[in-house]
């Protein structure tokens, strides 16, 4: 059981802000919140996370003499659309919202999308705070700084970076998290090893022998390794422009598919094919030793029982025309990939971390994955 003892980061990111980190700690936000001046508080949530975690959060800020303003959305993302964007902004202003209110995001990484890409808009940037309530989110997302929306054609393609006030990283709220999101998580995290730190890509690898399910007996514990890992990265470029480029590992593809999917692949499932497809590539240009693809295939597929195949409904012309629209594309006509020649190990040449990739190559790697 947690003793509300709280553990302080800095997001790594640039700009960056404080990330606390702990177990059962709701009853501090107020504590944390009231050290800044603000006039009322905004929780933009679901109705069912609202009904999870959101109701008794905003009774103990309203008891702490916080006023409480909440604001709900729709999930997903098939919701993560200029719509709802819109809709937010317009509710933001109409309820009172001003240059001296505090946004809080309660939610997973769809959620802290939308309402920080609210925040940076309405009145030209008000101040929010993330409450992630899935590990993938406390682990990885709220640490880029990085809001957006999906675009028709793509995703993730239009947004801005807007840091948080502060991150509130509550490790109890991911206890009801079903396993499956969990091992979307732990896709990231094993990423993180695959190109940056060979011995945590093992620790990990050891930690997943007995399963997924077995890593929420230490949930804190494993949290902090997680995010100290992509902390690791960002101490390299926080602004995420150079060196930092890395922590794209299996998103070209994972991208692709994620969106095509329509939702129906969580985020970390599409990037494990994506990372698996990466590496399938790297072997074909002679850059990726085979034994990276067949390490990441035994942790993926047998320990983890996640997916590593492309699924068969998107083609290899729909995947390259979704990948040619990725709001990371650069000038020039090749696909670039993050490639690793060995696992902890990313491709490097004359300072640059991808690689370009012949559209036929890829093509046909990803008719054969």
């Amino acid at each position: 059981m947690s003793d509300g003892s709280i553990i302080e980061l800095s997001s790594g990111t640039s700009p960056a802000c404080p990330f606390y980190l702990g177990d059962s700690i709701g009853g501090r936000l107020p504590e944390y919140l009231g050290r800044h001046d603000f006039d009322e508080f905004y929780l933009v949530t679901s109705e069912p996370l609202y009904e999870l975690f959101g109701r008794d959060l905003a009774a103990r800020l309203t008891r702490a003499g916080i006023a409480v303003n909440l604001i709900t959305v729709v999930e997903g993302e098939g919701a993560k659309g200029w719509p709802q964007l819109t809709a937010l902004c317009e509710r933001l202003v109409a309820s009172g919202a001003t240059k001296d209110s505090i946004v809080g995001a309660l939610g997973g990484g769809m959620i802290s999308n939308l309402a920080g890409l609210a925040a940076a808009m309405v009145y030209r940037g008000l101040r929010f705070v993330e409450i992630p309530t899935t590990m993938l989110n406390l682990t990885d997302g709220t640490l880029s700084n990085k809001q957006a929306i999906n675009g028709a054609l793509g995703k993730n393609q239009f947004g801005v970076y807007h840091p948080p006030l502060f991150i509130w990283a509550d490790v109890a709220m991911l206890r009801s998290e079903p396993v499956r999101q969990h091992r979307s998580a732990l896709v990231e995290a094993l990423k993180n090893g695959l190109v940056n730190d060979a011995a945590w890509f093992e620790r990990l690898e050891s930690r997943l022998a007995g399963g997924v399910a077995g890593i929420r007996d230490d949930l804190l514990g494993l949290c902090h390794e997680v995010v100290r890992s992509k902390l690791d990265i960002l101490a390299l470029d926080p602004g995420e422009r150079k060196a930092g480029i890395i922590l794209e590992y299996g998103h070209t593809v994972g991208h692709a598919v994620e969106f095509l999917s329509g939702g129906a692949l969580l985020h970390g499932e599409a990037v494990g094919i994506g990372m698996c497809a990466a590496a399938r590539v790297g072997i074909r240009l002679g850059i990726t030793a085979p034994e990276v693809l067949e390490r990441q295939e035994h942790v993926l597929a047998t320990l983890m029982g996640a997916p590593i195949a492309v699924p068969r409904e998107f083609t290899p012309e729909r995947i390259v025309e979704v990948i040619l629209s990725d709001n990371k594309r650069r000038s020039g006509s090749a696909v670039r990939f993050v490639l690793l020649p060995e696992v902890g190990r990313v491709h490097v040449v004359d300072g640059d971390h991808e690689t370009p990739v012949p559209e036929p190559l890829l093509k046909s790697v990803l008719a054969d994955a």
